[in-house]
């Protein structure tokens, strides 16, 4: 239960994360009575806010230019393979069913693991498309250009999964986590002592306190590639598996924790050894 309450709220889009933290630090403002201090909160509030934000800003903007990296590079091999596909269609009818068919397993196989540490585990089911075409010899012009554009895929696309592994991976480790987590929480303590029992100080007590602690799970879904993986880490896959003509497939585990709706009505789900066909 704790475990699927977690995935859930990792998995939960920022604007609902913001609602329940903010509503957390109302509840707060209200329950913990005010306390003056006699020390120099303002000074300690300014140096540590600095930084805080420093610190902050430059994990983010790191993080966020692996992420960036990470997306070109699912869409490059996303791209290939639906290129892969139609190739063959065209040029070598004959490898079709089984092209189709090693895409689709290569692609459910995906799904069994984060978007940033898939490509070791789904190695023998990314070469097995090109063992498919094995022995394939053209027969014109046309699809000799056709088999050459293959093996040139071959090339750059591994490649470029190998170099998704590495965009993937974390930046911000644990104490970097933990320095990060202590600035935080005496900010909030600094903005708690400083406030004189009025509306508005509570309200802006709450404001900044929950804005503190939400910038924190900002940089965790930056960092962990969460931050719109739906497009990026999903439909973009939902893409191929269009493309070849197969059913959109969305992992149990997925729908289980409540990180994807479906956009459609039929679809498969279940693991990569037992799919099963949903009809709503």
């Amino acid at each position: 239960m704790l475990q699927s309450f977690k995935q859930r709220f990792t998995h939960t889009s920022p604007s609902a994360k913001a609602f329940f933290i903010f509503a957390f630090f109302v509840i707060l403002v209200i329950l913990v009575p005010v306390k003056k201090s006699n020390t120099d909160i303002t000074g300690i509030l300014s140096a540590t806010a600095i930084f805080y934000s420093i610190l902050l800003g430059f994990y983010i903007a790191a993080a966020m230019g692996n992420l960036s990296r990470l997306k070109t590079l699912v869409a490059i091999e996303t791209g290939a393979l639906i290129s892969i596909y139609y190739i063959v269609k065209l040029s070598l009818p004959d490898r079709l069913d089984d092209t189709r068919d090693a895409i689709d397993k290569y692609i459910v196989k995906r799904f069994e693991y984060e978007v940033h540490n898939y490509t070791e585990p789904t190695t023998k089911e990314f070469f097995a498309i090109f063992d498919v075409l094995k022995g394939a010899k053209g027969q014109s012009e046309g699809e000799g250009t056709a088999i050459d554009y293959i093996s040139e895929a071959m090339y750059y696309v591994p490649q470029a999964r190998r170099e998704l592994t590495i965009v993937g991976a974390k930046i911000v480790n644990r104490v970097s986590w933990i320095v990060l987590t202590i600035l935080s929480i005496v900010i909030v303590f600094c903005l708690f002592l400083m406030r004189d029992g009025s509306f508005a100080s509570s309200a802006i007590t709450a404001l900044l306190s929950s804005s503190a602690i939400l910038a924190l799970f900002i940089l965790s879904d930056v960092d962990g590639n969460r931050f719109g993986e739906d497009q990026f880490a999903i439909d973009t896959y939902q893409d191929v598996f269009s493309a070849i003509g197969t059913l959109p497939y969305y992992p149990k585990q997925y729908l289980e924790a409540g990180r994807y709706t479906p956009p459609v009505n039929t679809y498969r789900t279940g693991s990569y050894k037992s799919l099963k066909i949903v009809e709503n």
